[in-house]
């Protein structure tokens, strides 16, 4: 399979009928000067050697160089082994907490990094499943679509911050909707898909339990970790000035947020999965991932790429070589060998 690492420079390529225009007119231009100069016959005596031919050659062997320049930037590769196998693993779908909550500082170096740096751990241990990933506050949406493309995934990952929701909440009940709907519209082995829900538990919305039921009679497990402390802890937000201030209502006082562990354990029982209250020394992904483990396995046909190879010097060489010739040919007809039947006048 042949990809470019920076397609974006195939746009370029869009100036070679620019600069097709650009000589005809300047060959226009030079013919009409010289005819006010001198008729054409007069033209043939003062200049005999002129080749208007190699003018033509020189120029399209200029524009096929650029062409392949243009192409060694963007950097051609292939793929050294590509193609379809069958995989075994299960679907799984985190469904991460974001909101600014999240940003406390109970778990170090807070909340949100905590969990994201567990969930890079946990793809480090996942062996032919599939991983989606959805975020959500007060609405939610698919961060990273069923994938197993482990390193798309760790990139995803790393991106996420509390910014990218702007409506803030804890919208549970809708956020596992959402990740319902990442596993696709394919039903089959039912039992090998499961969701992992990440979060405080403060939920703002009223539907969370019936939505996992519901979504659980499906034969999706539910599995919850806690993040965060009972009693409570203040919430840092970034100021413009650079530094950070606690959140507070509308009286001025510090706003606390706790872990509602109640809820995610009614959640994860509705959805016949585990609660795990997560610590600063784990968040409890690896209990979770040992029981998805367990989980009866999911075939599915998947293309593999082992690695790519960068191919960028071959069509480099080639534009050296058309340079070398451009160069090496003159404007003028050569004496010595008559290629006037070649390259015309």
């Amino acid at each position: 399979m042949l990809r470019f690492e920076s397609p974006q420079f195939l746009y370029l390529l869009i100036l070679i009928p620019l600069f097709y225009v650009l000589y005809f007119f300047y060959v226009r231009s030079k013919k009409r000067k010289l005819k006010d100069l001198a008729s054409t016959r007069v033209q043939e005596i003062i200049m005999p050697d002129l080749s208007v031919g190699k003018q033509n050659l020189k120029f399209a062997l200029l524009n096929i160089a650029f062409f392949f320049l243009v192409i060694a930037v963007a950097n051609p590769q292939s793929g050294t082994s590509v193609g379809k196998k069958e995989r075994q693993g299960t679907d799984l779908i985190i469904c991460l907490d974001i909101s600014n909550s999240m940003l406390a500082q109970d778990l170090k170096p807070n909340r949100i990094t905590r969990a994201k740096q567990s969930i890079n751990s946990l793809i480090n241990q996942l062996r032919g499943d599939r991983i989606g990933l959805v975020v959500f506050a007060g609405t939610s949406f698919i961060q990273l679509p069923m994938t197993s493309d482990y390193a798309a995934a760790k990139t995803f990952i790393d991106i996420i911050e509390p910014s990218m929701i702007e409506t803030q909440g804890t919208a549970i009940g809708e956020s596992l909707k959402t990740a319902f709907s990442a596993f696709g519209e394919q039903q089959d082995n039912k039992r090998s898909r499961s969701i992992v829900l990440i979060s405080d538990g403060e939920d703002n919305e009223e539907d969370a339990l019936e939505v996992a039921k519901e979504i659980a009679s499906d034969g999706v497990v539910i599995n919850t970790i806690g993040l965060g402390r009972g009693e409570g802890t203040p919430i840092p937000i970034k100021q413009r000035n650079g530094t950070n201030e606690y959140k507070r209502d509308a009286n001025g006082n510090i706003v606390l947020t706790k872990l509602n562990e109640n809820l995610l354990k009614q959640i994860a029982d509705k959805g016949n999965g585990t609660y795990i209250r997560a610590n600063n020394s784990s968040i409890g992904l690896e209990h979770i991932l040992a029981r998805i483990n367990k989980m009866e396995k999911n075939e599915y046909e998947a293309v593999a790429y082992k690695s790519y190879e960068s191919r960028f010097y071959i069509p480099a060489m080639i534009a050296l070589v058309l340079l070398s010739v451009e160069y090496v040919i003159f404007e003028r007809k050569n004496k010595y060998i008559n290629r006037k039947f070649f390259f015309g006048k």
